[in-house]
C-alpha cells in the first residue's frame, strides 16, 4: 500500500510515508515505515514510482489516503484494464489518481510518461532541456466541459481533471497518445458544437525543426470517459482537405464572428511549385465546407473581442478584474465557450488567463503569479497569490474543478520551453 501526504509548514516540503514497495511485485510481506526531514526525497521518490506504475492494472493494491485540512495529498486508484463489453452499460473509467489539494500545492510535470509528481517548482529547474516549443511538452491548450478541466498536452495527449465524489477530491484521468502523438504538434484544441466533447488538431511542425514524418493521419482526436485511449475524430470542413492529397492543416479557431477559422497549405516541404499552395478558410459550421477568405480576414479573426460581446454577468466581472489588476485583455477559459476566447478593452497592462463559470465566478492570474478571485454575484475582488515560480517561470493558464484551483506552468527562454506542467491548490478564501 502507497500512503503519502504532503504539507509545508515552515516554508520546508516535509513528506510523510508509508509504503510497501514488495507489494508492488505482488508479494506479501508488510514492513510499515514513517520517513521524514532528511529521508524525503529518498521515500517522494518511491512514491512517484508508485504513481508512475499506474499505467501498469493489476500490479499493487489500492492505496486510501486520510485527507486534513491544510494538507495536499493524492489517493492513487486502480488502473483501469478494460472497458465493459459490448452491449454492456457504459462505466466510467476510474481516475489514475485522486487529488486532495490544500494550502500548499501539488506541483506536475510533464514527462513522455505524462504529468509526473514532482516535489517543489524547484526540482523542475535545469530538469528539461531547452527546445522549440512545437516539439516541447507542455499544456498547449486548456478547455472547460461541465465540470471537468481538460488539457491538451503537446507531444502527449490529453488529461480530465474532475470531480470525484465521496472524498471532495479530484479525479486525474491521463490519455496517452502514444508514440504517434510524440512526432506532431497540438495546433488546436476546440468544442465543434455547443455540447460536443472537445476535438484536437495534430499537425507536422517545420518551422523550428525539419521532421522526416509524413503529415498526421488522421489528424483529429478526441476521447471520453470510457475509454483510457483517444479516439479519431471527424470534422467535414476539415476532411476535405486530406492529408492524403499532400493538405496541411495547423490553425483552427472561432473567431468573434461566430466563424471557425482554419488554414491549408500543401507542397512547401516537397519543394513542389506546382502543387504549392495556402489557403485561408472559415465556416459557420465545422460540418459545412469552408470558403475562402483573404489573409486580411484570416489575421482580423484572431484579434481579441471588446469585452462588449462577453456575456452580462461576464463583461461586468472582467470590468472588475481589469480595474483592479491594471490590465485590459484576458483570455478566458468558460464552460459556456467552444473556444478559448480573447476579450480586451483598450487598456495595456499585460494579458490576464482568466476561468469563467456562472455557478463558482471568476479566477485569473497574471503569468507572474498575482492573482485575484470573484464569486459569482459578487463584484469585489478578492487577491491572493499563485505560489511563486523559479526565474524563468510563468503560469500560462488557469481553472477551477469545484475550490480547487490548477494553473499549467512553463520555463520559457525566448520561442524555447525547458520544463513544464501544472499545479493544484485550494487557496485560502475560495
Amino acid at each position: 500500500m502507497v500512503r503519502y501526504l504532503l504539507n509545508d509548514p515552515v516554508g520546508k516540503s516535509v513528506l510523510i510515508l508509508m509504503l510497501n514497495p514488495l507489494a508492488l511485485l505482488g508479494l506479501q510481506h508488510k514492513p510499515k515505515c514513517v520517513y521524514n526531514g532528511s529521508m524525503s526525497r529518498f521515500c517522494f521518490c518511491l512514491a512517484v514510482l508508485a504513481l508512475l506504475s499506474c499505467h501498469r492494472g493489476g500490479e499493487r493494491d489500492y492505496a486510501a489516503v486520510d485527507f486534513a485540512d491544510g494538507l495536499a495529498a493524492i489517493e492513487l486508484q486502480p488502473s483501469p484494464t478494460e472497458v465493459p463489453p459490448a452491449g454492456g452499460l457504459p462505466m466510467e473509467v476510474p481516475p489514475q489518481a485522486v487529488l486532495q489539494a490544500g494550502e500548499f500545492p501539488l506541483w506536475f510535470q510533464f514527462t513522455e510518461y505524462g504529468p509526473t509528481l514532482i516535489e517543489t517548482i524547484e526540482d523542475a529547474r535545469y530538469s528539461a532541456a531547452l527546445i522549440p516549443w512545437p516539439h516541447a511538452p507542455h499544456a498547449r491548450f486548456v478547455l472547460a466541459y461541465g465540470d471537468d478541466l481538460l488539457l491538451a498536452v503537446n507531444r502527449y495527449g490529453f488529461i480530465r481533471l474532475s470531480p470525484w465524489p465521496g472524498t471532495g477530491g479530484i479525479g486525474l484521468h491521463r490519455v496517452a497518445g502514444g508514440e504517434f502523438w510524440r512526432q506532431y504538434t497540438v495546433g488546436a484544441f476546440v468544442r465543434p458544437g455547443p455540447n460536443a466533447y472537445p476535438v484536437a488538431l495534430l499537425y507536422r511542425n517545420e518551422w523550428f525543426l525539419y521532421q522526416d514524418v509524413p503529415l498526421p493521419s488522421p489528424r483529429l482526436w478526441t476521447f471520453g470517459r470510457y475509454s483510457t485511449a483517444p479516439s479519431a475524430a471527424s470534422l467535414p470542413s476539415l476532411d476535405a482537405f486530406a492529408p492524403e492529397d499532400g493538405w496541411g492543416l495547423d490553425v483552427l479557431r472561432r473567431g468573434g464572428s461566430g466563424y471557425w477559422y482554419f488554414r491549408a497549405s500543401r507542397g512547401a516541404s516537397a519543394g513542389d511549385a506546382d502543387r504549392q499552395e495556402i489557403r485561408m478558410l472559415r465556416t459557420q459550421s465545422l460540418a459545412m465546407e469552408g470558403e475562402r477568405i483573404s489573409l486580411g480576414q484570416f489575421h482580423n479573426a484572431a484579434r481579441p473581442e471588446p469585452i462588449s460581446a462577453a456575456s452580462p454577468l461576464l463583461l461586468e466581472m472582467l470590468a472588475a478584474v481589469f480595474s483592479a489588476s491594471g490590465s485590459g485583455s484576458a483570455y478566458v477559459v468558460s464552460p459556456e465557450f467552444q473556444d478559448i476566447r480573447r476579450f480586451a478593452t483598450n487598456a495595456g497592462g499585460g494579458m490576464l488567463r482568466a476561468f469563467f463559470s456562472p455557478g463558482s465566478g471568476l479566477v485569473a492570474t497574471h503569468p507572474e503569479g498575482g492573482a485575484l478571485y470573484m464569486e459569482a454575484g459578487n463584484f469585489a475582488p478578492r487577491r491572493f497569490s499563485l505560489p511563486t515560480l523559479p526565474d524563468g517561470f510563468v503560469y500560462t493558464g488557469i481553472g477551477m474543478v469545484g475550490d480547487t484551483v490548477f494553473a499549467t506552468w512553463e520555463e520559457q527562454v525566448g520561442y524555447s520551453i525547458g520544463a513544464a506542467g501544472f499545479m493544484a491548490i485550494r487557496p485560502a478564501g475560495i
